[in-house]
């Protein structure tokens, strides 16, 4: 399909747009809650939000390699037609080596995906961190180097 690649950058795209959407009501609603917290229903505290806040960047960061994870298992399946790796690691090195993609985006989109299993599994991994949009930007150049046509 000819839109194929098209479709999953906008994808990929689209999740940092929703976490921008998100940190601007997050933020919003903090903000409002700390002069006001009689605006809080239930049981929910000012602190629920202040944690939300903290871990809202991580929690697109893992949505976003969700979306570029699924395309390469998608894009692999129809250029083998075989199942691609179950291991991330095995499915980034062997579309790297399909489409040649360079030894320098394969180790960004690695970092991106190192950084993702320590928000993940809550790992205690000395890895550094990224914000999204840095995440996007490494998966989207490594995605660049796949065909246009799947």
């Amino acid at each position: 399909m000819a839109d194929e690649f098209d479709t999953w950058i906008r994808r990929i795209k689209a999740v940092e747009r929703e976490y921008l959407a998100a940190r601007f009501s997050v933020d919003r609603s903090l903000q409002q809650v700390r002069q006001d917290p009689t605006l809080l229903t239930g049981d929910l505290r000012v602190r629920e939000i202040e944690r939300a806040a903290e871990l809202l960047e991580g929690t697109y960061i893992m949505r976003i390699f969700a979306e570029f994870e699924t395309s390469l298992r998608i894009f692999l399946q129809r250029a083998r037609r075989r199942p691609p790796p179950s291991k991330t690691r095995d499915l980034l090195e062997s579309v790297a080596a399909r489409c040649r993609i360079p030894l320098e985006q394969l180790a960004n989109a690695h970092a991106v995906r190192d950084y993702r299993n320590v928000l993940v599994h809550e790992r205690e991994v000395d890895v550094d961190p990224l914000t999204i949009t840095e995440a996007r930007g490494r998966l989207c150049v490594y995605f660049s180097f796949l065909p246009r046509d799947w």
